[in-house]
């Protein structure tokens, strides 16, 4: 994995679409709790904040194929969530879905992790390739483009995911492929026992 220090990469325009808010600010229309108690969620003024551990993943009422969306994180020292794409109803999603990880890589806890289960990485499939995110208690944006098999991923205005998941035909670790798993689903947010805020959730349909 590389580092963004000093990398200035053009970031091309994502297709024109129209946006839609994920987040109305008021209470959690359009999301249900999956795999985890409602409780561990709440509507937090302009942000979703995920205030307790065993939240399960929020995830969206609707179902995506392809789309762009944008959302913004904030993580505490030793922060451990994730942003799913196109997970379905059944199953973990990070691992029948996609999920694109969020963490704190620099937490002594997290020093033996495989390359893809840090920040960035298309979890434990795909590292990123270069380290973007800024430090705890600091906001983080991702812009994910999902269209077809393409999985773009920038953060923080670096392109640190750039593949097509139809070269991925063997899934690491005993896990699906990646090239094997829906190319619709739900969006979401993953509660790992810490509280994780996400603001200016939004999506376009492509």
């Amino acid at each position: 994995m590389g580092t963004a220090a000093g990398l200035a990469l053009a970031v091309p325009a994502l297709a024109k679409g129209q946006w839609v808010n994920l987040y109305n600010g008021h209470d959690l229309k359009g999301w249900h709790v999956k795999d985890g108690k409602n409780e561990c969620w709440k509507a937090n003024g302009d942000m979703i904040s995920c205030v307790l551990p065993g939240g399960g993943w929020l995830a969206s009422d609707k179902e995506y194929g392809d789309f762009d969306i944008e959302a913004e994180y904030r993580i505490p020292e030793g922060g451990n969530s994730g942003l799913g794409i196109r997970f379905p109803e059944q199953g973990d999603p990070a691992h029948v879905g996609m999920e694109i990880q969020i963490l704190d890589d620099f937490a002594a806890e997290y020093r033996a992790l495989d390359p893809a289960q840090y920040n960035g990485g298309i979890y434990f499939q795909s590292p990123a390739k270069y380290k973007a995110a800024k430090a705890p208690g600091e906001w983080n944006k991702y812009q994910v483009h999902c269209k077809g098999p393409h999985i773009r991923v920038v953060l923080n205005g670096i392109e640190i995911q750039d593949v097509n998941v139809e070269d991925f035909k063997a899934g690491r670790g005993g896990h699906m492929a990646l090239a094997e798993r829906p190319r619709k689903g739900h969006v979401g947010f993953q509660s790992h026992g810490h509280q994780v805020d996400f603001r200016n959730i939004r999506i376009r349909e492509l």
